[in-house]
């Protein structure tokens, strides 16, 4: 079933961390956008985040409702001036006012819920990288004893060349398998660099998840 897009146009009243918190979840919603942000200091977290996104804002709160659409009013601070302003600017008009004590709880339980799934994912990754971690010595062990042994082997050959080409047309047999020996080695070779450049790849994702990992700290 797809779910139907409701565009609800919602106004904030207090520019600070609140105000931030709530441009921020509404700026990403698929449901909601900012329709205003008001506060007098031109300096406020919100209003800069408003302006920068091309949000009006206002330095009072009786020009935003005349001047902007508002389903609802988000009231963040709290001061009785100006929650009575916010009330009297929407008389008459359908708008729905949020005081700041629900705001405030609207707002504690998304921080708690986006905190909560963020110190979940951060744990999930992290056992991801370890993993990776570890599969990436593992596979280091692997190549390497590899490298030994096709050293050993490479050896051989070279010694089995040697030898057969010392006795002559009698050692031609003995020279085709040294011969296919020294190529099961390059073969073999060629092999295991893939595997460190596939392992460089990897060790370059597992830097990056790093990097976001330590952003969202």
């Amino acid at each position: 079933m797809v779910q139907e897009k409701v565009d609800r146009a919602v106004g904030i009243v207090g520019g600070g961390r609140a105000g931030y918190m709530l441009f921020n979840l509404l700026h990403r919603s698929q449901q909601s956008r900012p329709a205003f942000v008001v506060d007098p200091r031109p300096e406020a977290p919100a209003i800069v985040a408003a302006r920068e996104a091309g949000v009006p804002t206002y330095t009072e709160v009786d020009l935003a409702i005349k001047s902007t659409h508002a389903d609802f009013v988000f009231e963040l601070v709290g001061r009785p001036e100006v929650i009575e302003q916010l009330n009297k600017s929407a008389e008459g008009r359908d708008i729905r006012i949020v005081s700041h004590e629900v705001a405030q709880v609207i707002l504690t339980l998304t921080e708690e819920d986006q905190t909560r799934i963020r110190s979940q994912f951060i744990e999930e990754i992290t056992q991801i990288e370890k993993e990776i971690g570890q599969s990436l010595d593992g596979s280091h062990n692997v190549v390497s004893q590899i490298n030994q042994i096709m050293n050993g082997l490479q050896m051989l050959a070279l010694n089995a060349s040697i030898e057969a080409a010392k006795v002559g047309v009698h050692g031609k047999g003995f020279m085709v398998v040294a011969d296919h020996m020294a190529k099961s080695v390059d073969a073999v070779r060629k092999m295991t660099h893939e595997i460190e450049s596939m392992n460089g790849n990897i060790q370059q994702v597992s830097e990056k998840i790093d990097l976001a990992m330590q952003r969202l700290k």
